[in-house]
């Protein structure tokens, strides 16, 4: 439920950071939950690969013992060898074992201390590539047709709303905080149902995080509703998508949204034929 005592009004320096325009009468606005994850696998990357150097570095430490075998195994092999072997009978080991079978043994155990010492050097790596790995695709709200949409995992969702009304009534509106984020911190979820199946519902998670200010997602929700009853909402609201200072959570942010690759976006010649057969099929009834 929203909180309607701490209410915030908008600012250009808030919109700009959550919400791009797109082209007359369409807007874009950021995920929440894309930034959160990558929160979370910065804090496991940094310790991580803090433990790993560790590792590394002191040989004391198993993944340094396990580098050391990956790396140097024939000298190791000679050198334990040459050392275990029975000088009496120098086909046997000082336990009684026969050399080729200790070396069978011994070649088994290198290659399994290099397959370990691998995956464990590779963790690092498989974060990184987390980390720079695509945003996550924004909502789109239309405001010439009066519907939103969006894509997920192949699947279109959309829906219409009514400017009459508050439009934001269609989407069902509602604030999530997981028991790690503060309410101030939380997300606006927006509801969209299944192209053909009404009952197959998405929750698209909004804002950007870290926030740009406290209670954004409020402050999203009353933006959203006067954007979307505007008549001319592209010249009405059109400096909002400008920023005009910079917020100390704009440093933080860079890391959180930090990617070596484009946002996901739309592919518009699909995305605009889904929209006009669920217009044609779904026709404006008052």
């Amino acid at each position: 439920m929203f909180n309607f005592n701490h209410h915030r009004s908008y600012t250009p320096d808030t919109i700009s950071r959550n919400i791009k325009w797109v082209k007359n009468g369409v807007i874009e606005i950021c995920r929440y939950s894309d930034a959160k994850l990558r929160q979370f696998l910065w804090m496991w990357f940094l310790v991580i690969t803090f433990f790993w150097i560790w590792n590394v570095i002191d040989p004391n430490q198993p993944l340094h013992n396990k580098l050391e075998w990956a790396w140097n195994a024939k000298e190791k092999e000679i050198y334990i060898i040459n050392f275990l072997i029975d000088s009496d009978n120098p086909q046997y080991m000082i336990d009684g074992q026969p050399i080729n079978e200790y070396k069978s043994h011994l070649s088994e155990n290198v290659k399994q201390y290099t397959k370990n010492a691998w995956v464990l050097l590779s963790v690092p790596l498989w974060i990184l590539l987390l980390l720079i790995s695509p945003n996550w695709r924004p909502l789109r709200i239309d405001t010439n047709r009066r519907i939103a949409y969006f894509w997920q995992f192949g699947k279109f969702y959309i829906t219409r709303y009514d400017e009459r009304t508050n439009p934001l009534n269609a989407l069902k509106p509602y604030s999530y905080q997981s028991r790690l984020t503060n309410p101030e911190h939380a997300a606006l979820i927006l509801i969209l149902p299944h192209e053909t199946d009404p009952n197959n519902i998405v929750r698209v998670d909004l804002g950007i995080y870290r926030p740009a200010c406290d209670y954004q997602d409020q402050v999203l929700k009353d933006f959203l509703a006067d954007y979307m009853q505007s008549p001319n909402p592209d010249q009405e609201f059109a400096h909002y998508f400008k920023k005009e200072k910079r917020l100390w959570s704009d440093y933080i942010n860079w890391f959180y949204h930090f990617s070596l690759f484009p946002t996901r976006g739309y592919n518009e010649k699909k995305t605009e034929a889904k929209i006009q057969q669920w217009l044609a099929n779904n026709p404006e009834i008052y």
